[in-house]
């Protein structure tokens, strides 16, 4: 009968601060590593928005291909207003408007806004003065360069519709 009686006893403060220490030590080990591999996964998934970009770049190209290379094609999305898109001589997206233009060519092309895990994207337009073969004549190349604030980044040529790899740093 003692046996019993011992056994429904409840637990002592001793064993109730020891099962709390113990989930406290579990929960700082897994916010620990979980914060350790945050950079790591943040790059992993732009690198993800990167392909899709690039992706999107391509199946543009690909329609204007098919369209006869007209100077603009129109993207029909489901549930969505048409978008008229300006495409450049070589068949790649372009914007003739001075303004924002790597913003305008993200807005297009993605399905979202300019945040990445609740992170800002920045957008550069990088504009770049190369010689030619004549060395009195200048290209101007135009890149937009999309940016998280921890300096991960890739790059959109639009002479020529490349998409850079991520670039870490």
């Amino acid at each position: 009968m003692k046996r019993a009686e011992g056994s429904n006893r409840g637990k002592t403060l001793g064993e109730n601060v020891l099962i709390i220490a113990l989930i406290a030590v579990l929960m700082a080990s897994f916010i620990y590593y979980f914060f350790k591999q945050e950079q790591q996964l943040t790059e992993v998934g732009f690198d993800a928005v990167a392909r899709n970009f690039s992706a999107s770049v391509l199946a543009i190209r690909a329609q204007w291909f098919m369209d006869g290379q007209p100077d603009e094609i129109i993207l029909k999305e489901k549930d969505k207003p048409n978008v008229i898109l300006k495409i450049n001589s070589q068949g790649w997206i372009d914007v003739d408007d001075k303004n924002e233009k790597c913003k305008k060519i993200w807005f297009a092309l993605m399905t979202t806004d300019l945040y990445f895990m609740n992170q800002p994207i920045a957008v550069l337009e990088i504009n770049t003065k190369k010689s030619t073969t004549n060395q009195d004549e200048y290209k101007i190349t135009n890149t937009c360069r999309y940016t998280l604030p921890s300096g991960v980044s890739f790059d959109y040529d639009m002479q020529n519709g490349k998409v850079s790899e991520v670039n870490y740093l």
